[in-house]
């Protein structure tokens, strides 16, 4: 190691914004009473359920393991592997957006903050459903192809594997928004006075960044990279969406192969596919463990803007090109949904959105929509489920989080594995307990309270690792007590705690997978009503993106008004 590494070693940030403050210990009935409800969702709806699958695929031995010797288990799992590597892809066009964008003034930087965090609130069905007009291969009906292609015959202009690229860039447009505000936030406030150590000691540019300035980034990194890790685990209706029936095969990954043909398999060897599938993302996860304990502080002022003057007006010049750019980019799918709803429902078949024909704006499929008992009903009942949601995850996750982000409160050989725990679970596909659980709530399918309680048990985790960031941050003063120092730590990460609830509705409000694993029925959760309709895509495009932007309308507008606490939530964590 030469000496600059050497001095870059020692002066590497190591910031922990956990309080140390001396406290006593909670009782433990008071200890237990503040994680009863947490641990009993997580017990009973998904660790047993586990644990019987876990069993089942050990029923004859190992024998059920060699499901990994059929080529087309082979190929799920591989193309499980590629989706949670799109993970690691969206958390690098997030930095590479946040870093182009770093001097940004504080107007373009609230218009990208909106505009990329924007498709993060769409349901993937509705994602898929947008890709899918945007590269149709028909140059008829897809604008893409009829640019490459010509309006001549139908052409796969991508080649055999166009799918992957549809489908992955559908996965980084919604997705990398996340990763952009929680990183820019953090390059905003990077240790500048150790980078101004690093260029008087000479150490060169690349060297800096990736001694100082990524590990200053720990932290916020792995926050991003577990949300998009939850989501690509659970990959399911944007390649149901998405993708033609005839090339799904392609592009599905290991839970939608186990939905697929979990009869097929028998149950050893479906419940040993689940395993395996745990133990990928389980060991995928355990990165943003050393992330998520609180060791990043946000003390250190935002960057100053640019001083005016030629340089700084043509690098005004460059970010306001940049923005206009991201901007169009990623509002153009919005565009293309809104398009096709204000189109003839029977144009929309035969001619794509991009088309402009003399009855352009109709509002024929807003009125099916609206007209449509079933589909009002399940908009109606999926609100008040999803609203019973997030009440019973903040009321189980906000006592729990704050237990575990004070170490004080809990015997050190206990929080340590109860807080890996929380980060497996807050992977955890929902294959690997789905038909355990499935046969404990046969008697109650149909049932919201069920469906409820399943949801709540997913979020759960997920909700605990968000507010447990942001309550290690919180100092407490000597003085409060215990029972009221829950309160104050509450309101002092606000910000979290409204992230954590708009991050659970808007999970549960476009879920699929959950619903088409417990067999619901279709016409009761308005994601699982959409993907009935999509059965017949181009014949019924125009009433399904009608519906498509109304169930769109409702998450986005919950976090355009919720926006600044969002932000605030998924940066600093609390309201300081």
């Amino acid at each position: 190691m030469s000496e600059k590494d050497a001095f870059l070693f020692e002066v590497v940030p190591y910031h922990d914004a956990r309080v140390r403050v001396i406290h006593q210990r909670l009782s433990r009935w008071r200890l237990g009473l503040y994680l009863l409800l947490a641990v009993l969702l997580a017990a009973g709806v998904l660790l047993a359920p586990l644990a019987a699958t876990v069993l089942i695929s050990l029923s004859g031995g190992l024998a059920n393991y060699g499901v990994l010797a059929d080529p087309e288990v082979l190929q799920a799992l591989g193309n499980s592997l590629v989706w949670l590597a799109l993970a690691v892809l969206v958390c690098a066009a997030g930095f590479g957006l946040a870093w182009l964008a770093r001097d940004a003034g504080p107007a373009l930087t609230g218009v990208l903050r909106v505009i990329l965090v924007l498709p993060a609130a769409v349901s993937p069905l509705t994602t898929g459903a947008i890709f899918r007009l945007l590269f149709d291969t028909n140059p008829q009906r897809g604008a893409v192809n009829a640019l490459l292609g010509g309006a001549g015959a139908n052409v796969a202009f991508l080649g055999p594997g166009w799918i992957w690229m549809v489908l992955g860039l559908a996965f980084v447009w919604q997705w990398s928004g996340v990763a952009f505000l929680v990183f820019h936030e953090a390059l905003a406030r990077r240790p500048k006075s150790l980078l101004r150590m690093a260029r008087a000691f000479g150490v060169e540019r690349r060297r800096r960044v990736w001694s100082i300035v990524l590990p200053a980034l720990a932290g916020p990194a792995a926050l991003a990279y577990l949300l998009a890790l939850v989501a690509a685990a659970r990959v399911f209706d944007l390649v149901l969406m998405g993708a033609p029936g005839a090339m799904q095969a392609e592009v599905e990954g290991g839970g939608l192969f186990w939905w697929r043909h979990n009869s097929d398999l028998g149950a050893g060897r479906a419940a040993a596919l689940a395993v395996l599938l745990s133990i990928m993302v389980g060991l995928l996860a355990l990165p943003a463990l050393a992330g998520l304990r609180g060791r990043v502080t946000w003390s250190e002022p935002p960057a100053p803007r640019p001083e005016p003057g030629t340089g700084g007006l043509r690098r005004r010049a460059r970010l306001c090109l940049l923005s206009g750019s991201v901007t169009i980019l990623w509002l153009l799918p919005f565009v293309v949904l809104v398009l096709t709803s204000l189109r003839a429902p029977d144009a929309t078949a035969v001619s794509g959105w991009w088309r402009f024909p003399s009855d352009m704006w109709q509002f024929t499929s807003y009125g099916e929509a609206f007209g449509d008992s079933g589909f009002m009903g399940a908009l109606m009942i999926t609100l008040v489920r999803t609203a019973a949601v997030v009440g019973l995850v903040l009321l189980a996750a906000v006592p729990a989080a704050y237990v575990l982000a004070h170490e004080h409160l809990l015997p050190r050989r206990t929080w340590r594995p109860v807080l890996l725990v929380a980060v497996a679970l807050a992977a955890l596909p929902p294959q690997a307990f789905a038909v355990p659980l499935q046969e404990s709530i046969s008697r109650i399918v149909g049932s919201s309270l069920a469906l409820v309680i399943v949801h709540a048990a997913l979020v759960i985790p997920l909700a605990v690792l968000v507010l447990h960031n942001a309550f290690a941050r919180v100092r407490t003063p000597m003085v409060t007590r215990h029972r009221w120092e829950l309160f104050h730590v509450v309101r002092e990460a606000a910000p979290a705690v409204v992230l954590a609830g708009v991050l659970a509705f808007v999970l549960v409000w476009n879920d699929t997978v959950v619903g088409l694993l417990l067999n619901w029925p279709s016409g009761d959760h308005l994601s699982l009503l959409l993907l009935e309709q999509a059965r017949h895509f181009m014949s019924t495009i125009g009433t399904l993106a009608a519906q498509a932007v109304i169930a769109t309308v409702v998450p986005v507008a919950l976090v355009i008004v919720t926006g600044r606490w969002l932000y605030r939530g998924l940066t600093h964590g609390v309201r300081k």
